[in-house]
């Protein structure tokens, strides 16, 4: 079992995500929503790691809390967070304000064939060794 600390006294649980395109990587500070079904990284992370989504021929129409977008769909090719990696995760990208914390949202499509334990009394996340042995799509 992985176990990670959860601060969930900031009424938000973060983690960290990397991303890796060929031999390009970037690190992450997300939001773990289980609320939203599918994970949404930056703009900027994307261009970093060398994938452009302007070039994305997927979109999805996304409620923000300006209201509805279509944001551009990207296949990411190595995903990793809470130990555990998965290939070609699909995620939308989006500007987020200059003012938040976080860089995206993992969403379900990353956790949804995983047991997540979120323990808020011992202050823990817990995720299984094994899990996803396969490409994640929304």
């Amino acid at each position: 079992m992985n176990k990670f600390n959860l601060d969930a006294d900031k009424g938000i649980i973060l983690c960290k995500a990397k991303l890796t395109n060929k031999k390009s990587s970037v690190i992450l500070k997300l939001a773990v929503d289980t609320g939203a079904s599918a994970t949404m990284v930056s703009i900027e992370a994307a261009m970093a790691i060398g994938i452009n989504p302007s070039r994305s021929i997927h979109s999805v129409e996304v409620s923000t809390a300006s209201g509805m977008i279509l944001a551009p769909i990207i296949k990411i090719p190595s995903f990793k967070c809470f130990g555990v990696e998965v290939k070609n995760l699909q995620v939308f990208c989006h500007t987020l304000p200059p003012q938040s914390p976080v860089e995206g949202l993992l969403g379900l499509n990353f956790l949804k064939d995983a047991k997540v334990i979120i323990d808020f009394s011992r202050n823990i996340i817990e995720i299984p060794h094994k899990i996803w042995g396969r490409s994640v799509y929304f």
